[in-house]
């Protein structure tokens, strides 16, 4: 059966490609070529995407844990300070969080060092106070 003139005209793609009944062997091939290449490339993309999400949380929680060791630290600080001014023995403070603190004073009055090291899981950060 022939294709009217004005349908030809209006939509020939449509036409030839419904009487295409099947696919050569290098078509279907290059068909499956290109959907491997395809879904190799948006793995690819979607590994890329997943290694940076992961790298950004780990630092995320690096990044807690280094002001906790931090605030620590200060704590360590202000202790020696509240010793050296009032003249009496404290013992350490104690982080409710876990962290850990160890201060030290070397020199006398009124020139001294304090130092004081923080630590909170694997971070450790440290203050050096000259007066």
């Amino acid at each position: 059966m022939p294709i009217p003139k004005f349908k030809q005209q209006l939509a020939p793609d449509f036409y030839k490609a419904k009487n295409m009944k099947y696919l050569t062997a290098n078509e279907k091939g290059i068909a499956l070529l290109l959907t491997v290449i395809i879904l190799s490339v948006i793995a690819l993309v979607a590994m890329l995407i997943a290694n940076i999400v992961i790298i950004q949380l780990k630092l995320s929680g690096d990044i807690n844990d280094s002001v906790a060791a931090i605030y620590a630290a200060d704590s360590g600080v202000e202790w020696q300070l509240y010793q050296i001014r009032n003249g009496v023995s404290v013992p350490a403070p104690t982080m409710s969080n876990g962290a850990a603190v160890s201060a030290t004073v070397t020199g006398a009055y009124p020139n001294f060092t304090i130092k004081s090291l923080g630590s909170y899981r694997a971070v450790k950060r440290q203050f050096e106070v000259n007066f």
